[in-house]
């Protein structure tokens, strides 16, 4: 085999897919095996040897085999170290180079005695003088239904190799990152709630899939434990395999009542724990096998689910069709898994993709039924209010009683704003893990499917941030603390931003989406840039909900060369004048329909007004039934007269990053790994820690430029670490600039950071411009 034209050498690495000589139930000697003359079979590679044909007879999967491949490498890779990378395959191997043993993975043997399974990616190192390598892999297995070399091997330089393994790496935490926040949420939403049996059981399934995502593909939990037992890690794999299925007809059954119910669940359960107990009992070749069967079952149970969606619209359960096209998704992938599973085609897997989409798609459903219950409740409290007022009125007796009932409410809105502020910091932390995950996923080499992938997640977490801060700042309205930032920013980079979101939402659609700025508008301004994004996504996130072809658009102007006038046009569905006049009351819903895209939380335009009277505009709206709505506000910008300095200050500034000493403290492992991904491309020294005493040690050894610290830390937190820095700093005459990093967004902490000394605050989720930016505006 020569990979001297392979077309992707140009990334500087090969697939040594293809066919491969093949010697069954043979252990050849490496260092002769080019010179032997005997014959061989012709096997493909990847690909297993189940179906192989030998002598008349097909092998099955048990066995031993020696395979053998001649490679013919570039000039330019001679005499350099190369990576040889295996993918995860379910057999155990030995792989020699040249004679030489490269790497090996679990105990080759030629009896099951002697033969150990591991499933785990191995990487090994080559140095050739020479442009031919001989390789050969003796492959045996005893343990599991599927026998040979099921995966992909890439040769190639280090660099494109460890690319590949970070990029799959990243892939993986990511996925498990997403389940692990959603699971958690809707755990500790029942434990709030536990008349909700719903958030429990689907928490319990995100569950199920994150065990099932960490011993696949990269098996991260094999870096944990390597040496872990083999029929443990395949008893977790499978128990995923075992009870999702379950686990999601008794989520999706909830909300319906039909005819024996019950006894479906309870069957369903009653089959996962038979399949499970069986494995638990048998061999691990007898657990893997289980898969050629369960599938069915699988499949059985999916359609199922969609059935019980179909049954859900047809009852009028709201956000049922949402919910049904999820399940298609995750059924399609199934399928595909299915044909792959039988060797009928050789693809990826893809149905890890389908129940993420899914997952994720009925965490946001279920998202808006609890933010719908959250405003019936309110509308409850509020009647029961009045209620208590009027009493009040007529029995004066018992005003003692009415004072003590308010007290408890008041106590009980306490209460709630405080779980409220606590939860948005839990959610916080994660979701910049999520987002910031998402980003470098975003940048990476990836197909144009996973690049859509992506863009959902981003569409969905800036979707679920949006939802966030709106409940916030109704908590904060309600106590009179909701405020504006006004600080310098590029009002294009503000609808670049936007415009990215919402052409992606008129993919597969007949709507057009566009962004006109006048000519007279200053792009360089100061303002509450967060407040006005958070304004412009609420109103064109109702455009799209009620335009199902046609155009949205939005467009920026300039009145009396003060007054900054934003237009949402759509060529939606209208509303009357009646509706009108009720728009920008909370909670109220424009449109009563069942239909999917007419829901919402029925905050967003409230808290829009709300936020444009504090910036001293004002907001209006026309609308004509069936023809369409523009809503139109207008609010005073400072136009910065810094405009022109800007890009030389900028590039001078862009410069300095890259000898930009920087340190970053952090507890959480990931907020580290993603800042540093962040930076590491442009600030030329990064020096990381958890936090603690370790943190002190590396401030008082280096002289940084910049500190960016998160301020809620065991040990040491934020503000007990920035007065020992500043001590250090004052004995060495020396001022750093330190940038607290929180996922606290109350007023009372940011009024906290900046009493304390920082020189500025960046609040989670963050993306690689707010870093940038922030150090940008505390360096100049």
């Amino acid at each position: 085999m020569s990979i001297q034209n392979d077309p992707i050498i140009k990334n500087e690495f090969a697939n040594l897919k293809g066919e491969w000589k093949f010697f069954w139930n043979e252990s050849k000697n490496p260092n002769q095996l080019q010179n032997l003359e005997s014959e061989s079979e012709i096997i493909v590679v990847p690909s297993s040897w189940n179906q192989k044909m030998i002598h008349g007879k097909k092998l099955g999967s048990t066995g031993y085999a020696t395979y053998y491949l001649q490679v013919k490498i570039p000039e330019d890779w001679k005499n350099k170290v190369l990576l040889l990378r295996a993918d995860y395959h379910a057999g155990a191997y030995e792989l020699f180079v040249n004679g030489l043993l490269s790497q090996s993975v679990g105990m080759f043997g030629t009896k099951k005695e002697t033969s150990k399974n591991v499933h785990a990616p191995s990487i090994g190192y080559i140095y050739s003088n020479s442009d031919i390598l001989n390789i050969v892999i003796h492959e045996s297995n005893f343990e599991h239904r599927v026998g040979g070399i099921g995966r992909e091997i890439y040769l190639g330089l280090p660099k494109a190799i460890n690319s590949i393994s970070n990029e799959r790496r990243i892939s993986d935490l990511f996925s498990i990152s997403v389940l692990f926040i959603i699971s958690l949420y809707y755990f500790f939403y029942f434990l709030i709630r536990n008349s909700d049996k719903s958030s429990l059981i689907f928490s319990i399934l995100c569950l199920f899939l994150l065990i099932r995502a960490l011993v696949q593909n990269e098996q991260i939990l094999r870096e944990y434990f390597p040496n872990g037992n083999y029929k443990l890690f395949l008893l977790i794999e499978y128990s995923a395999m075992y009870f999702a299925p379950s686990l999601a007809i008794h989520f999706f059954s909830l909300p319906i009542e039909f005819r024996f119910k019950n006894k479906i669940i309870i069957s369903c359960y009653t089959i996962s724990i038979g399949y499970f107990v069986y494995a638990l009992i048998v061999d691990t070749l007898s657990i893997s096998n289980t898969v050629l069967h369960f599938q069915y079952i699988v499949l059985i149970l999916s359609l199922s689910a969609i059935g019980l969606n179909v049954l859900a619209i047809t009852k009028k359960i709201k956000h049922s069709w949402l919910s049904l096209g999820s399940m298609f998704v995750a059924l399609v992938t199934i399928i595909i898994d299915m044909l792959i599973i039988q060797e009928k085609i050789q693809i990826p897997f893809t149905a890890s993709y389908g129940l993420i989409f899914m997952i994720f798609t009925q965490g946001i459903i279920l998202a808006v039924r609890h933010s719908e219950a959250f405003s019936t409740n309110e509308q409850l409290t509020n009647e029961l209010t009045l209620f208590n007022e009027n009493l009040e009125n007529k029995v004066n007796e018992r005003t003692i009683e009415l004072n003590s009932a308010i007290e408890r409410m008041e106590k009980s809105v306490k209460a709630r704003n405080d779980f409220l502020a606590n939860m948005s910091h839990e959610i916080r932390t994660p979701m910049n893990i999520i987002s910031g995950m998402a980003e470098l996923l975003d940048e990476s080499e990836l197909k144009p499917e996973q690049k859509e992938y992506v863009s959902i997640f981003n569409i969905a977490n800036k979707t679920l941030l949006n939802v966030l801060n709106d409940v916030l700042d109704l908590s904060k309205l309600e106590q009179g603390f909701l405020s504006i930032d006004t600080h310098e920013f590029r009002i294009d980079h503000l609808l670049n931003d936007l415009n990215k979101i919402f052409q992606f939402k008129t993919k597969g659609t007949l709507l057009t989406f566009n962004i006109q700025i006048e000519k007279d508008v200053p792009l360089l301004v100061k303002g509450d840039s967060n407040r006005i994004s958070q304004i412009l996504f609420n109103l064109l996130s109702n455009a799209f909900k009620f335009t199902n072809d046609g155009q949205v658009s939005l467009s920026l102007s300039l009145e009396n060369n003060q007054y900054f006038v934003f237009t949402v046009k759509d060529t939606g569905i209208g509303m009357t004048e009646e509706k009108i006049n009720n728009l920008f009351i909370r909670f109220y819903q424009a449109h009563e329909s069942n239909q999917i895209f007419q829901r919402g939380t029925g905050l967003g335009l409230a808290i829009s007004k709300k936020l444009v009277e504090l910036m001293n505009g004002n907001i209006a709206v026309k609308s004509t039934l069936g023809i369409g709505s523009e809503f139109v506000f207008k609010i005073p910008l400072i136009i910065s007269t810094s405009a022109i300095l800007e890009n030389s200050q900028l590039k001078q500034t862009k410069e300095q990053f890259h000898n930009l000493k920087v340190l970053i403290v952090d507890d959480v492992q990931e907020n580290l790994l993603i800042v540093k991904k962040f930076l590491e491309k442009v600030a030329f020294r990064i020096s990381l820690s958890s936090g603690g005493y370790e943190a002190v040690t590396l401030f008082d050894e280096n002289l940084f430029d910049i500190v960016l610290m998160d301020i809620q830390m065991p040990t040491l937190n934020g503000f007990e670490l920035l007065k020992i820095f500043r001590k250090i700093d004052a004995d060495r005459f020396k001022f750093t600039p330190i940038i607290a990093f929180t996922a606290n967004v109350t007023l009372e902490e940011q009024r906290e950071i900046e009493e304390a000394g920082f020189n500025g605050f960046l609040s989670k989720p963050v993306s690689k411009k707010d870093i940038f930016d922030k150090f940008i505006e505390v360096l100049r």
